[in-house]
């Protein structure tokens, strides 16, 4: 059966236990991740040793993918980096539930013996929700039933029917008719200013 398409959010927390590949000093491991044919590395935990602490946090698209495998790295400095060892981690809990924490076994490559354990982190949101909005933070989506056929949504005044202009401030004067008063009448058409009088004030009548 097909799985629900979204997205893995994937902590990894820490490590305990682990093999220590070094002679001297202490070891300086890093993770691997892969979910399908997505990649990640962890940065690397400086002188971590067998108890690395990592705490990064990885988001991966899924759609069929159920289980992510981890490498698990010691950085040299001038040889090859060496494997710790490796894990899988299954997904289909954070799937179902929404999220999970899981202590994962650390398997040697070859002998495939456990040397210790990374915590996890893994929640899982499904596309809808992330295109929908039902994710903390994101606006909701309406509740309640949707308007049918001659009715109006929450919010909304009813819909003008085609053809029938909006209002918009005064109805338009009839052809013909003087314009509307705005303030004071307009000086009549033709009359000058007397000759010598000083501007009229805004807002005062007109001079006789």
């Amino acid at each position: 059966m097909a799985l629900v398409p979204g997205c893995i959010t994937l902590t990894v927390e820490f490590g305990k236990g682990l093999k220590d590949k070094d002679f001297f000093g202490k070891q300086d491991p890093y993770c691997i991740i892969t979910v399908g044919n997505q990649t990640f590395k962890t940065r690397v935990a400086i002188d971590g040793g067998k108890n690395p602490v990592w705490n990064e946090t990885f988001r991966f698209n899924v759609n069929n993918e159920n289980d992510a495998h981890v490498v698990v790295m010691d950085e040299d400095d001038i040889s090859r980096d060496d494997v710790i060892g490796e894990c899988r981690i299954s997904l289909a809990k954070a799937r179902e539930l929404g999220m999970d924490d899981v202590q994962v076994p650390v398997l040697s490559k070859h002998s495939r013996k456990q040397h210790g354990f990374i915590q996890f982190k893994i929640k899982f949101e499904p596309s809808d929700a992330l295109k929908y909005g039902t994710i903390t933070g994101a606006p909701q989506a309406m509740q309640g039933p949707m308007p049918g056929p001659g009715m109006v949504p929450m919010g909304y005044g009813a819909p003008m029917h085609y053809g029938q202009p909006m209002p918009y401030g005064q109805p338009p004067m009839p052809y013909g008719q003087p314009p509307m008063p705005y303030g004071q009448p307009p000086m009549p058409y033709g009359q000058p200013m007397p000759y010598g009088q000083p501007p009229m004030p805004y807002g005062q009548p007109p001079m006789p």
